[in-house]
């Protein structure tokens, strides 16, 4: 199995379950996960890229074009997760007493860990 496919797993993975995560608190409403924050649309591009990962090997014509595509969805789940993020820091500091929580910053690091999986995709070593 190659590097790239458990990177891009993990990635999503931590997307996925950082939704689950407290984005920000604010007094009114107390925390807001990322379902009810609207960070859910970052697995829209994220889940071709679990789809791609668990296809395995490809014939060698359709290598490039799916790895390139697979950093396409990644890069724009990471400019959705940077959104969020931005987002999630404009709630916070609009309201007084409001906070940003975690679930942002591990909606992030789990889109930039799953583009490094898509960009390893790129090299044929193994191991």
């Amino acid at each position: 199995m190659h590097p790239s496919r458990l990177v891009t797993l993990s990635g999503v993975a931590i997307g996925g379950l950082a939704l689950f995560l407290p984005q920000v608190r604010l007094p009114v409403l107390g925390p807001v996960d990322g379902f009810d924050g609207a960070a859910w649309p970052v697995m829209i591009p994220l889940a071709p890229l679990v789809l791609f990962a668990l296809l395995g090997d490809r014939p060698e014509g359709y290598r490039l074009p799916v790895a390139v595509l697979a950093v396409v969805c990644s890069c724009a789940a990471l400019v959705f997760a940077v959104a969020k993020l931005i987002d999630a820091a404009a709630a916070a500091g609009a309201v007084e007493g409001g906070a940003m929580r975690a679930g942002p910053w591990a909606v992030l690091a789990g889109t930039v860990l799953a583009l490094a999986g898509s960009l390893l995709s790129f090299s044929r070593r193994v191991g």
